[in-house]
């Protein structure tokens, strides 16, 4: 199976996109080039929370994206996804998309690896001071669970697009 994938433009437009990412988002490659930065984002974005997270991503080096969101398609439907984007050499972007079955009025979920790892790090601190089998022990094991899961799904994603 293919996942859908695709290239994303420094300014934000579409350079490219596999099948699988036209079937999607229900647009042709044309259609897709002509659009404008943003156009498959259900509300707008918030400019402050959009700069926050673009400074800590650079003060991090620019790693992975990953996260899950819900897109808007140009014919009006919604659909939610997981993605993970990953920066190319030339200031490009590849991004991998999955398609899930989620509420699409949920809120955006954005992370960088980094993040993961730290909070991830920060539940297993956690877990060492609970006891085992106790209600908040499994619940600071699930919580390591969904990092971990996110964790490797960047990487997952990485090591699809190269």
């Amino acid at each position: 199976m293919t996942l859908p994938t695709l290239t994303i433009n420094a300014d934000g437009t579409m350079a490219d996109a596999n099948a699988a990412a036209l079937d999607l988002l229900r647009v042709t490659l044309a259609e897709l080039r002509a659009l404008p930065p943003g156009a498959f984002s259900p509300e707008p974005p918030d400019p402050v929370a959009s700069e926050a997270f673009r400074k800590q991503w650079e003060r991090q080096g620019n790693p992975d994206i990953g996260g899950e969101g819900t897109l808007q398609r140009p014919d009006g439907s919604s659909v939610r996804v997981k993605f993970g984007i990953t920066p190319l050499e030339d200031g490009r972007f590849v991004a991998i998309l999955e398609e899930i079955d989620a509420e699409t009025d949920a809120p955006a979920i954005l992370y960088t690896a980094g993040q993961v790892l730290a909070e991830w790090r920060a539940a297993e601190r956690r877990l060492a001071a609970i006891v085992e089998g106790s209600p908040e022990w499994t619940a600071v094991t699930t919580e390591i669970e969904v990092f971990r899961r996110r964790y490797h799904a960047l990487f997952d994603r990485r090591a699809g697009a190269t």
